[in-house]
């Protein structure tokens, strides 16, 4: 598997960081992810708390990483019986050697130590729990958080919790040298797999699912560990529906074809976005591409150090909003009218989430990666154009990590 070396230094050195934060005087605790049922006996593929794994590199779920003042400390669930046969015993020795802590003790003596202490503090730092059921994405949330804060309050009735989700943002949104190198391979292994996607010979591809075949082999074929996020496969009016993760219709003849994909290496995202027409463009398609292209150029163009994303995403929503102009698609610049054919950001966050966490109110520093995506999207001429390339901020200016990945429109 491709992976980036991530040595124990590196996962100390953020843990110390985080302390330097956060008051020494609280204890601060960091759970992993509870493995999710997919259905009866079964579980999803397993996927660590981003949070936990910037502190430790720990894969295995439940468990606790604990940060007192002048001791650090590891509790692992007990494993026994049918457990240990299915999923084996948790390699302690493993364990230490990842994340360089050495004091790792099982759960009847860690919440020992832990309600100890926090009967002395009464307070605990550590990471607020996202509800049960989160309504803007329509999704549930992983219950490990909230279930160790329950757990907790159990024990300690009148313990103030300190919420330090911010504190870990910021450490996270400027990337460090073995960061940025994992982003890179992740990249560069979704670049490679979409050239060879596309260098099949014309008719090659009939439905959305054979192409998402393809990148998924070549992705794992190339070392990731996967998708960093579901693959988008989407032609015609299904491009669309912004997140289309369906992939199973019917490729049309000269239909446009979004194809936002991006590997996984060792937990970092990669996040790209490129068109292919089915056939022959029509001079309206090629229009709204082009309108795209030259929306995306002048948005990397704006991206330095110092740079305010609200500036900057208001500045290309306007020059866009030119360019729908000049489609006829609206008569005035106002956002409503924008909003209606381009209707989310230009630019997110890119790391261990490929919607990394960061402060969007902070001007930008070198370090930061992020996405730049403008689209226009026109469900009533079953066109959807979207083109997406990965930028890391640099001291003078900006760099296009996925850079050799040509974004021209490309013949299936």
């Amino acid at each position: 598997m491709n992976l980036i070396n991530f040595p124990p230094e590196f996962f100390k050195s953020n843990r110390e960081r985080l302390r330097k934060k956060v008051s020494s005087d609280i204890p601060m605790v960091i759970v992993a992810n509870g493995m999710i049922q997919r259905g009866a006996d079964s579980s999803y593929p397993f996927i660590q708390d981003a949070n936990f794994w910037y502190l430790t590199g720990i894969d295995d779920p439940d468990i606790i990483l604990v940060m007192e003042e002048d001791r650090e400390y590891l509790i692992v669930p007990i494993r026994e019986g049918t457990r240990v046969s299915f999923d084996g015993q948790i390699d302690q020795e493993s364990l230490a050697g990842t994340c360089g802590i050495t004091d790792i003790v099982n759960e009847v003596g860690g919440w020992k130590r832990l309600d100890a202490v926090l009967e002395k503090t009464h307070s605990l730092a550590t990471l607020a729990p996202a509800p049960l059921f989160i309504e803007q994405y329509g999704m549930y949330s992983n219950p490990a958080r909230a279930r160790f804060i329950e757990r907790v309050q159990k024990h300690i009735n009148d313990l103030k919790l300190v919420d330090i989700r911010p504190e870990l943002a910021n450490m996270r949104m400027i990337k460090q040298a073995p960061e940025i190198q994992a982003i890179q391979a992740a990249i560069d292994i979704t670049n490679k797999t979409l050239r060879d996607v596309l260098k099949q010979p014309a008719g090659t591809y009939k439905y959305e699912y054979q192409i998402e075949a393809d990148i998924s082999r070549g992705f794992r074929y190339l070392g990731a560990q996967n998708h960093a996020f579901e693959p988008i496969v989407a032609g015609g009016n299904r491009a669309c529906t912004l997140h289309n993760v369906a992939n199973s219709a019917a490729l049309n003849p000269d239909e446009l074809v979004v194809m936002d994909v991006g590997a996984s290496v060792s937990g970092y995202a990669a996040d790209i976005t490129r068109m292919y027409c089915n056939g022959k463009p029509t001079t309206r398609q090629m229009d709204v591409f082009n309108a795209v292209s030259e929306c995306q150029l002048y948005a990397i163009d704006l991206l330095k150090p110092g740079s305010k994303l609200k500036d900057y995403e208001n500045k290309v929503m306007k020059f866009l909003g030119g360019k729908l102009k000049e489609l006829k698609l609206i008569t005035s610049l106002k956002e409503e009218e924008v909003r209606t054919f381009f209707p989310h950001a230009t630019s997110h966050f890119l790391g261990l989430n490929v919607h990394d966490v960061g402060d969007y109110r902070q001007p930008l520093q070198p370090g930061t990666v992020l996405t730049v995506e403008p689209g226009i999207y026109i469900p009533s001429e079953s066109i959807g154009v979207r083109i997406e390339d990965d930028i890391l901020i640099t001291d003078d200016g900006n760099k296009v990590l996925s850079k050799n990945l040509p974004s021209k429109l490309k013949l299936i």
